[in-house]
C-alpha cells in the first residue's frame, strides 16, 4: 500500500518484507533504462477525426470486453476491425513519424 502515500520510500516496511526493500527499489530505478520517447508529445491535430472515431470505437467495445460481458473470441476481432476502419493505422503511422522526427532532433 506504499503507493498510497506521496513518497513510498518513507513508508513502513511490513513484517515479512525485505527490510532493504526501499533501498533495492531505489537501486532498481537508477539502473532502469529511460525510454528514448520520454518527453515526446504527440500532436494529433492532423488525425483528429480518426482519433475521435477511435474513441467512439473504444467506448463501444472496451467496457463489455473489460468486464467479460461479451465473448472475447467473438468480439475482439470485431473490435480490431472497427479500430482499423476508424483509422488506427493512420494514427499509428503519424505518431511513429512524429516520434522518429522528434528522436532525430534530440540527438
Amino acid at each position: 500500500m506504499g503507493w498510497l502515500s506521496g513518497n513510498q520510500f518513507i513508508e513502513h516496511v511490513w513484517k515479512g518484507t525485505d527490510p532493504e526493500l526501499w533501498e533495492k527499489v531505489k537501486e532498481f530505478n537508477a539502473w532502469a533504462t529511460r525510454s528514448k520517447a520520454s518527453g515526446f508529445t504527440f500532436d494529433s491535430s492532423t488525425v483528429k477525426t480518426e482519433v475521435a472515431s477511435i474513441g467512439n470505437v473504444i467506448t463501444q467495445y472496451a467496457l463489455p470486453l473489460e468486464t467479460g460481458s461479451l465473448d472475447p473470441d467473438k468480439i475482439l476481432p470485431k473490435f480490431i476491425e472497427s479500430l482499423k476502419a476508424a483509422g488506427i493505422d493512420k494514427v499509428i503511422a503519424e505518431k511513429q513519424k512524429q516520434l522518429d522526427e522528434w528522436t532525430q532532433e534530440q540527438n
